[in-house]
């Protein structure tokens, strides 16, 4: 299995004792690898891990992966056709996919006077600046239709999309705040299970 931005290795732990024959890793961050090093190391595992941008070749065998997945982290790339399309190499044939990224729809909205409002039309798919940590990242909300259609000519077939709120997420704020009102109305979270053809 591999995982496309791997962040602190708590997923890839939890294959590892799941008893997955080979763990792979892959993240931007510098910092994110050595954490996830160090976890693993402390859990008695161990993985191949690579730091670099997920759009870019970094020697990851192809044709090599039954399963590849990516928890919040796909969102982020700058290319997303040729990211889907790295992912379909790296996955041998009838290899799955399964990606998860905040719900676009959940973005142009806002709870205002217990109602909710377009504050961003949900074709807007310009880029914009985010800050986190020390650095600046560039970022799109993509539509739901531009994953789907990237997946299609990577040479996916989409077989399962879940959108939904989380329960539990939803419990622990505030009923009064502003993502709790929108979570029980409009998904958070939009989750893909595709296929390599």
């Amino acid at each position: 299995m591999l995982e496309i931005g791997c962040g602190s290795g708590h997923s890839l732990q939890y294959l590892g004792e799941c008893k997955v024959s080979e763990l792979w890793g892959t993240d931007i961050s510098e910092k994110q690898i050595e954490k996830t090093t160090q976890h693993l190391t402390s859990c008695g595992l161990s993985a191949k891990l690579i730091c670099s941008p997920m759009e870019e070749e970094c020697g990851i065998p192809e044709d090599y992966f039954d399963f590849v997945y990516s928890i919040y982290a796909i969102g982020w790339t700058t290319d997303l056709e040729g990211t889907f399309c790295r992912i379909a190499s790296y996955l041998k044939k009838d290899g799955v996919f399964i990606f998860s990224w905040s719900h676009p729809i959940h973005k142009c909205v806002v709870a205002e006077n217990n109602m909710l409002t377009f504050k961003k039309c949900y074709f807007d798919e310009s880029w914009y600046s985010v800050s986190l940590g020390e650095g600046t990242l560039a970022l799109s909300d993509r539509k739901l239709s531009t994953y789907v259609n990237a997946l299609a000519k990577a040479g996916f077939v989409v077989e399962q999309m879940i959108e939904q709120s989380d329960d539990e997420i939803m419990q622990s704020w505030d009923d009064n705040s502003e993502f709790a009102k929108k979570a029980k109305m409009l998904p958070v979270t939009f989750v893909v299970k595709a296929r390599k053809l």
